[in-house]
């Protein structure tokens, strides 16, 4: 018997109309405030969860729908997932950005699992918010996404970038567990260190910290290169063993830094996430065994 393929929650939804997809960014914005795990700008999980830690999703349609599968959200609310940099995308349609659509489908997947899915705040999704230049497959991956915006809604794409503005502003910078893992997008790069602001996991973000050039969370989502140096420090600070992030390239799916940094990517022919059993303390090397290509998960 053939097995039914994997529907994602939010599917019988009309991603065409601008009422549907500002209702979920609105209500996404909400839970993600609403949060009860969450302290400051972070997510506290604890140690009898399970997690799945992705990477950079960029539109990846499939992708996210193989992540929601492997995630197995429905079978209690001690599975977790966490997504983060889901818009701009590989591909254009006639130049413009359509990732907007897989957005309000992960914002489907948090609503119906709101205690179970955290979206954290990366580059790119802070540079469209911003509308700060940024470019993944050249040209402005800015003017791309508000053209597609213009060509999706119409008179109502506005509405639709304010409810896209307020969840941008919703998203937390990272997730702590127990087990000595902290999950975020990205890390400050060397250069910057000595400006950056560690609190700024323990208190509310303030426009300060999204601005650049010395933003603690612009420095957090942006940086890059990080040396065994920082890793050391800021995993002193903050209590971390293990740092799991995205962000920065990982052409097979994966990617070790320092001693201490996994790097996930989510977006490309090798994406990978990374089940967790937070129950179990690990070393970097350990969590890298445990990687799971998305290849391999039917949908």
């Amino acid at each position: 018997m053939a097995t039914k393929p994997f529907i994602l929650p939010g599917s019988d939804l009309d991603l065409a109309d601008p009422a549907v997809v500002i209702d979920l960014l609105t209500r996404t914005a909400a839970a993600n405030l609403d949060d009860p795990t969450r302290n400051g700008s972070c997510a506290h999980l604890p140690a009898a969860d399970k997690l799945l830690m992705t990477g950079d999703l960029h539109d990846n349609a499939r992708g996210l729908q193989q992540i929601v599968k492997l995630a197995r959200l429905h079978k209690g609310k001690d599975h977790r997932l966490i997504l983060h940099e889901i818009v701009h995308g590989h591909a254009r349609v006639n130049g413009m950005d359509l990732s907007i659509r897989t957005l309000a489908r992960a914002c489907a997947v948090k609503l119906a699992y709101p205690d179970q899915v955290y979206m954290l705040l990366s580059n790119h999704e802070l540079a469209q918010r911003r509308q700060e230049h940024v470019s993944k497959t050249g040209g402005s991956d800015i003017d791309a996404f508000n053209d597609g915006l213009d060509h999706l809604f119409g008179d109502e794409a506005e509405a639709v970038h304010a409810a896209f503005d307020a969840y941008v502003d919703s998203l937390p910078l990272a997730v702590r567990c127990e087990n000595g893992l902290l999950c975020a997008h990205s890390l400050p790069s060397p250069r910057k260190i000595d400006v950056f602001d560690p609190t700024v996991l323990d208190r509310r973000m303030t426009e300060a910290d999204y601005t650049g050039p010395d933003g603690s969370a612009q420095l957090m989502v942006w940086g890059r290169h990080q040396t065994k140096k920082i890793a050391e420090e800021l995993a002193e600070v903050w209590g971390v063993q293990t740092f799991l992030l995205g962000h920065q390239p990982a052409l097979m799916g994966w990617e070790e830094m320092a001693h201490n940094i996994l790097i996930l990517a989510s977006d490309h022919d090798h994406a990978c996430a990374l089940p967790l059993d937070l129950t179990e303390r690990m070393d970097r090397d350990a969590y890298a065994q445990m990687i799971v290509p998305l290849g391999a998960v039917p949908v």
